[in-house]
């Protein structure tokens, strides 16, 4: 005996499926996710308050440069100056000096291209902005363009 499969069964199941694209498809399920992103980037942003004597003295050991190498910080080169170097700043640490002042020390004593990550004042700023700025600036281009060569497309 052949038995039958309702078509009411397989109808339905489509239907179902075109629901779930049209609720995907609508203006409140994107809020919600807008929603969903924004306070997901917003608890992942939250630091702890007070690091760890080690985690500070690991964080300066990585953007204190190396005096006498060329691109290494201090925590990656063991030349004589930057073991010292780094024995210093535990020091500075142990001793309650925040990070700003065990810097300020550092460039004092090495000059201002003692450190690996820039100041963020004058011509830092620049040195970093202008190729995010292009890049951005870039990809803002080849949006219009690629818009514009769709619409030209669309309208043959």
């Amino acid at each position: 005996m052949t038995t039958q499969v309702e078509p009411t069964t397989r109808h339905n199941g489509w239907r179902s499926g075109q629901h779930v694209a049209s609720v995907l498809a609508s203006r409140p399920a994107w809020v919600i996710v807008a929603v969903i992103a924004v306070l997901a980037l917003g608890f992942g942003s939250v630091h702890p308050a007070q690091p760890s004597s080690s985690a500070r003295i690991a964080h300066l050991d990585s953007v204190i440069k190396c005096p006498s190498c060329i691109d290494l910080s201090i925590a990656q080169s063991d030349a004589p100056i930057a073991v010292g170097l780094r024995a210093e700043v535990a020091a500075w640490v142990h001793e309650g000096l925040s990070d700003a002042r065990i810097k300020e020390l550092v460039v004092a004593r090495f000059g201002e291209q003692a450190l690996l990550v820039p100041s963020g004042s004058g011509a830092d700023i620049l040195l970093w902005a202008v190729p995010v700025v292009a890049i951005g600036g870039a990809g803002v281009l080849l949006a219009v363009y690629l818009w514009r060569r769709r619409r030209l497309e669309a309208s043959r």
